[in-house]
């Protein structure tokens, strides 16, 4: 993470103020997108959003204090508090009633027992925070796959693209070189045309890799959230020797964040299924009020107009136990219980699901290696056909058929060559993006 942070300074340095017309390394992309892409930032708020939810629940666990006045207008008076026969015996002609009573006080509210629901919710809340954490670190490491994917897709589009100028360029003079020698007689029309037809078609499939190589740039500007993607720095030659992959063992899975996220999801189901039995125990509510009753006195109290108050409070405890509710509560702890079976098949699920994924990212690696060094082989040897066939044609000893056969495959091999090197290193970014370690590189 510290290394992606350096090198977006260092990108927003150089490019501010002089829009992307400085070639970006793939480092400096992925930076980019790190901190341009929305969807991350969404994720990323999706764990303050947790976290602030456990915060709520933690505190909603505690009760609350409220403050409150009311007013009331009756069509008979009322006393400013509940009399005892005692508080009449002195002055019952001068006991404050009033028919417009004002209330103001506080509250306070909290339950005492709800068959540890209050608990579960607390432990649910901070599996979601957990489980938003891993969600936000896998979405940042398919992000930078994608831009790597893309990045070097391109790359390897590119590549592609020169060398079908050159293939093109080639067909080019050996059209024009057959047309003159049409002129003095020593190629025949049928050789022009085959030597056409195959212009055009290499003409076309240059259209093609051109047209392709803007949607890959324009997707890469899209997850960069950017308007125009600049140029991209080439990489270097793939190495003729390849290092081959081995399926990682089982212990380095144990800690990776898409099997803690199934693990956090598991827990959170079961933790789900034990507060759904909370409905089977008593709840315990305690309500508490202190506050002031005041207001004048009515007309028929000897001491009319005159405003009085009474202090009041009260504290109580309420018991609610449901001991019949015709089979909803256990309908709702049995789906519950299933919903946390569900979730652990999941989980077993999740991790069959990575290990065929990174069994077929070593298979990529290693069929890419295999590709390449077979393409490789193939390039060379196509190439010696060419000069070969060149050499035969010019001779007027081989039909053209030949020559075009031969420069054919022989940018077959090419195409190969280019197509294999580069899925090597895709391939390479997926298994990183697998053991979750694109961050790391």
């Amino acid at each position: 993470m510290y290394r992606y942070g350096f090198f977006l300074a260092v990108t927003v340095l150089l490019l501010t103020g002089t829009g992307l017309a400085r070639a970006l390394t793939l480092d400096e992309c992925v930076a980019l997108a790190l901190r341009n892409n929305p969807d991350i930032r969404r994720e990323e708020l999706g764990v303050r959003l947790a976290d602030q939810a456990m915060r709520e629940q933690k505190s909603r666990n505690l009760g609350r204090l409220d403050l409150v006045s009311t007013y009331t207008h009756y069509n008979l008076p009322r006393t400013l508090a509940p009399l005892t026969p005692a508080s009449l015996g002195s002055d019952p002609a001068g006991v404050a009633t009033t028919r417009n009573l004002f209330t103001g006080g506080i509250t306070y509210e909290v339950a005492l027992f709800t068959g540890f629901a209050d608990t579960r919710s607390v432990e649910i809340a901070a599996l979601q925070k957990e489980m938003a954490a891993s969600a936000f670190r896998v979405s940042r490491e398919q992000l930078i796959y994608n831009v790597r994917s893309l990045y070097v897709s391109i790359l390897s589009a590119q590549e592609q693209a020169r060398a079908q100028e050159a293939y093109a360029d080639a067909l080019q003079r050996l059209h024009d070189k057959i047309a003159r020698e049409l002129e003095l007689g020593k190629k025949a029309r049928i050789d022009l045309l085959k030597a056409a037809a195959d212009l055009e078609n290499a003409r076309a499939v240059q259209n093609q890799i051109r047209n392709n190589i803007a949607s890959l740039r324009s997707a890469l500007a899209s997850l960069l959230n950017i308007d125009r993607l600049g140029d991209l720095v080439t990489a270097g030659p793939t190495p003729p020797d390849l290092p081959a992959a081995t399926t990682p063992a089982p212990d380095r899975l144990q800690h990776l964040a898409r099997l803690r996220s199934a693990r956090l999801a598991a827990e959170k189901e079961e933790t789900l299924a034990r507060k759904a039995e909370s409905v089977l125990y008593p709840q315990v509510l305690l309500t508490s009020a202190y506050g002031q009753n005041f207001g004048p006195n009515d007309q028929s109290n000897i001491y009319s107009g005159e405003w009085n108050s009474e202090q009041v409070w009260q504290a109580g405890l309420t018991l609610r136990w449901n001991i019949f509710d015709f089979g909803s509560s256990r309908a709702r702890i049995r789906q519950a219980k299933i919903a946390a079976r569900r979730s652990r098949y999941q989980e077993q699920a999740t991790k069959l699901s990575l290990r065929n994924n990174l069994q077929e990212a070593v298979a990529r690696i290693n069929t890419a290696i295999s590709d390449h060094s077979a393409a490789r082989a193939e390039l060379a040897l196509t190439r010696e056909t060419v000069a070969i066939e060149q050499v035969r044609f010019d001779q007027g000893a081989a039909d053209i058929n030949d020559l075009l056969t031969a420069r054919a495959r022989n940018r077959l091999a090419q195409s190969r060559a280019i197509d294999a090197g580069f899925r090597y290193r895709t391939a390479r970014y997926y298994l990183d993006y697998l053991l979750e370690q694109g961050e790391q590189q």
